[in-house]
């Protein structure tokens, strides 16, 4: 794990010490603390700062889960996977593979704006501490979880100076809520200071502003171009006509202090905060300017307004990244939501963002762009795809753009997930298809792709062969052959090559006579992958270096990294060692590019598998843990075609190496992180990789604990690898483990030691 996701600090901190000392006092007896108060209070501004000054108590990282982006609550836990830098492509449910990553750790998880998600955010964070006692968890939220063991903390305004008839410069200069106007208006107005003229007016607008920082800091850029009088006079108008309004205060200077900064832009601007409200998690110029431009206005015109709102800090420009981005704070991209529906403009200003979401992950994902380039920028803009998604399923007539966008980054989700979510989001959509049927069609041969990724075969077949059916009867080759692909892949998945020929000469032949190279190269991969699994090695040779040569002419990485596995593979068994070998590291160091993990697993299998061969039966062990690692952090087990191959190695070199020297070796290689793993298996580590620090104090791994403890319950190894979601080889292995480690001779005798 890294040490932390926290976002640099891009200007200075002011105030908050007494709070700051409260929450670590806070964090030393309770495991799940609350930040809570009216928006724009800065709480998440003093949650960050607190977690940065606590990072040496947490070992394990501190990370910001962002949660203002989400609305849809499934989606929840795949923001902690995000946040942590995990990968969710498995069956298994999300949240139980979360707390076995994090228990035994000892980490900070700050939930940030949890107001719009309060049951989810509870569900999380009550599940998480539950099942690992050593994790700590800081929310902010307008309202408390209401959970039980949680503690709040009302975060007050930042610290007024005390009303007085005469207020000298140097005591209203003193309070927090002055020094942070002063420090932010000086930033574009150097000169600007609290003087005997106009301290009596800094400490009226900081009262009227209430002291919260976000109503300061927007009131601060005013003080570029108005005097203090001038802004006070603009406020009491807009507070004049809110008296009316209930509820807190605070929310009342709040929206009165937006409601004054958004009458102090001109109508363009305005129209442009309201329509940048559709973002979520920012946006480049160039996304800007194909959703928020009118029919009069050229890109200039949208630049040079994104400037002006940048001037007024409504809008904040980050240039870290390439392309520089451009987001709101939440407040602030809310109160522009409410603006785009009295504007009329909603339901437009949404579907040009699906729109623009749709063409975007076209351009990045096209077969023969670079897919390790696209695969970044569609992670850097997951939180605006997820936003499309959803508002296209809330919305009839939009399913078609919908699967676009689903089926589009099909090879994204199988590689980095979340695939689950991605297939449930898929499968909601089937029930409005009926009436199209070419839209039908793509929607259940994605669904049949990601079913056999997720190891449900049953359900894969099922929809493959409805796809192909309603294909046919339209006579539609393209959407046919693309069919018979899922439906390879669901019977590879399944261990079954029934009907292999025919359907993969469908889909390679269709591909070529339609000029479509994508099509042919995924046909050549399902093909040799099951030609393989029944010993068909060598008519998979030549057809793989046609896939290897077509990946290669279109820069493709993704499916270029499984056809290398294929090959290696057939290498192997024809005895040629060591191009074998140097075909699976080339397509680990593809898969790695894209961060695909499972691929990276599979080729470490294969290298296994070629170290065994070669009688290096050390590095085959701890290539073998290495891959078994990869799959837990995954959650996915070892795919049917596989077994037999995995059992074979494991067998042998276990059988040449004694049980006690191959499971250290194993060991050492599963407790290396996804980093060690690659590196190891490119050779660019030593042969035999230090052993990692141990996961907990116990003498067995916590996986081993895990399937202990279910022992001891009365599982069988069966029902065991069912509700771990292993493979029985896996659950087989970690007992023999165990039983050696501990030098015992039966499960009955490991049920009493877990007693």
């Amino acid at each position: 794990m890294h040490s932390s996701n926290l976002p640099s600090e891009l200007t200075s901190f002011i105030g908050r010490r007494r709070e700051l000392a409260e929450i670590k006092r806070l964090l030393t007896t309770t495991r799940l603390l609350t930040l809570t108060g009216c928006g724009g209070s800065g709480k998440t501004r003093l949650a960050l700062r607190a977690a940065g000054e606590m990072a040496r108590n947490f070992p394990d990282g501190v990370w910001l889960v962002g949660l203002a982006s989400i609305h849809d609550p499934s989606l929840v836990t795949q923001a902690v996977f995000g946040a942590l830098g995990l990968q969710d492509v498995s069956a298994r449910w999300a949240l139980s593979a979360l707390s076995d990553h994090l228990k035994g750790k000892r980490a900070l998880l700050v939930l940030d704006n949890c107001e719009h998600l309060l049951d989810s955010a509870a569900v999380l964070a009550g599940a998480l501490l539950t099942s690992c006692p050593d994790l700590r968890i800081v929310a902010t939220s307008r309202r408390a979880l209401g959970m039980a063991g949680e503690t709040r903390l009302e975060v007050p305004p930042l610290s007024l100076p005390d009303s007085d008839a005469a207020p000298r410069p140097a005591q209203v200069a003193g309070s927090d809520a002055v020094a942070l106007l002063v420090e932010r208006a000086a930033a574009s107005r150097s000169a600007f200071a609290v003087t005997a003229a106009n301290a009596a007016g800094v400490l009226e607008l900081c009262h009227r502003l209430d002291g919260l920082p976000l109503a300061l800091e927007l009131a601060a850029v005013r003080l570029a171009s108005l005097t203090v009088d001038q802004l006070l006079a603009g406020l009491d108008r807009e507070l004049a006509t809110m008296e009316l309004r209930g509820g807190d205060p605070r929310l009342r200077t709040m929206e009165a202090t937006l409601d004054w900064s958004y009458k102090l832009l001109d109508e363009r601007e305005q129209r442009l905060w309201a329509r940048m409200s559709v973002f979520v998690g920012g946006c480049t110029a160039e996304a800007a300017v194909a959703v928020c431009s009118e029919p009069e206005s050229t890109t200039a015109d949208i630049i040079g307004g994104l400037a002006s709102l940048v001037e007024s800090s409504i809008i904040r420009l980050d240039d870290s990244c390439t392309p520089e981005r451009y987001s709101m704070l939440e407040p602030i991209r809310i109160y522009g939501e409410a603006k785009l529906v009295e504007l009329g403009e909603d339901t437009t200003a949404r579907d040009r963002h699906c729109a623009w979401v749709a063409a975007f992950a076209a351009r990045v994902m096209r077969f023969g762009e670079d897919e390790s380039a696209g695969f970044v920028l569609i992670l850097r803009e997951r939180d605006n795809v997820w936003s499309a998604m959803q508002f296209c399923r809330r919305q009839p007539g939009r399913e078609s753009t919908a699967v676009d966008v689903v089926a589009t980054l099909a090879n994204y989700w199988l590689a980095r997930g979340p695939l689950a979510e991605a297939r449930r989001y898929l499968e909601s959509l089937l029930p409005a298809t009926t009436s199209e049927p070419l839209l039908r069609v793509r929607c259940l041969t994605i669904c049949a792709i990601f079913a056999a990724a997720l190891a449900d075969e049953v359900s894969a077949e099922a929809y493959a062969l409805e796809a192909m059916q309603i294909a046919q009867d339209l006579g539609n080759r393209e959407f046919t052959a693309w069919a018979a692909g899922s439906l390879l892949f669901a019977r590879f998945a399944a261990g079954r090559g029934d009907e292999v020929d025919a359907l993969s000469s469908l889909m390679i032949e269709t591909g070529r006579s339609l000029g479509v190279p994508a099509m042919v190269a995924v046909g050549i991969h399902h093909t040799c992958s099951i030609w393989l699994a029944n010993g068909r090695f060598d008519p998979a040779l030549a057809l793989l270096q046609e896939g290897l040569e077509i990946c290669a002419q279109a820069k493709d990485v993704y499916v270029r990294g499984m056809l290398l596995n294929n090959l290696a593979e057939a290498r192997r068994r024809r005895s040629e060692l060591q191009q074998a070998e140097a075909l699976a590291r080339e397509g680990i160091a593809y898969k790695s590019a894209l961060d695909d993990r499972r691929g990276v697993a599979s080729l470490i299998e294969t290298l296994a598998w070629v170290a065994a061969d070669r009688r290096q039966d050390v590095r085959a062990a701890e290539l073998l843990g290495c891959s078994e690692g990869l799959r837990e952090s995954l959650g996915v087990p070892l795919l049917a075609p596989y077994a037999s191959r995995h059992d074979e190695c494991l067998t042998s070199s276990r059988g040449r190496l004694g049980q006690t020297a191959f499971e250290a070796s194993f060991v050492k290689g599963l407790n290396l992180t996804v980093a060690e793993s690659v590196s190891f298996a490119l050779g660019q580590a030593q042969d035999k990789p230090s052993p990692a620090a141990p996961r907990d104090r116990d003498p067995l791994t916590r996986r081993e604990t895990e399937i202990a403890q279910l022992i001891a319950q009365g599982l069988t190894n069966r029902e065991i690898a069912t509700r771990l979601f292993l493979s029985a080889r896996t659950v087989d292995t970690h007992v023999t483990n165990m039983l050696n480690k501990l030098g015992l001779n039966s499960r009955t005798q490991l049920a009493r030691w877990v007693g």
